[in-house]
């Protein structure tokens, strides 16, 4: 199921007032887990867990999932690990371009330092100037420095992301 896709519609924030609820689809992003278990985890009576499950399963958050056994397992189902864990593709996303941005850095600056340099005229001129037309005759040099501005880009990109993951901003 898409994220963009999970519709909070009345039921659900119903169903989502209860601590208790909140706190049974915290326990099953773990793992799965019988009726008797999340019953003894939060100290409930068996008959109080169901109902909370039943009202769980009737929104789709959870499904039970035959086990082929006499137990019946409660299961996140999409929607509610949509709910749970809003931000799990982010940080795929986040982390695969930085790792792309990465090895195209590290390609950049290998072609720089292994391609000869064809124009190595002394610097007669001042530095800024020998400089700005090194940049314009090497297309090397321009490309190795675009992806190292990218490059610190994606790093304080990753920085702030895990900083404001972490809360301190």
């Amino acid at each position: 199921m898409d994220k963009s896709e999970v519709i909070l519609d009345k039921e659900i924030f119903e169903v989502l007032s209860s601590d208790k609820r909140i706190d049974i689809l915290k326990s099953l992003n773990t793992r799965r887990k019988t009726n008797s278990e999340l019953a003894r985890e939060f100290s409930l009576q068996e008959s109080t867990m169901h109902h909370h499950l039943m009202k769980l399963e009737e929104t789709g958050l959870i499904q039970p999932v035959d086990s082929k056994n006499k137990w019946i397992y409660y299961e996140l189902t999409a929607k509610g690990d949509a709910i749970l864990n809003p931000d799990k593709d982010t940080r795929f996303t986040i982390l695969i371009s930085s790792l792309l941005t990465y090895i195209a850095a590290f390609a950049a600056f290998f072609t720089y330092i292994s391609i000869p340099k064809l124009c190595s005229k002394p610097f007669d001129q001042g530095i800024l100037e020998s400089l700005m037309r090194h940049l314009a005759t090497s297309p090397f040099l321009s490309l190795f420095v675009i992806c190292l501005i990218i490059a610190i880009a994606q790093t304080i990109v990753l920085v702030f992301y895990f900083l404001k993951k972490k809360n301190y901003i």
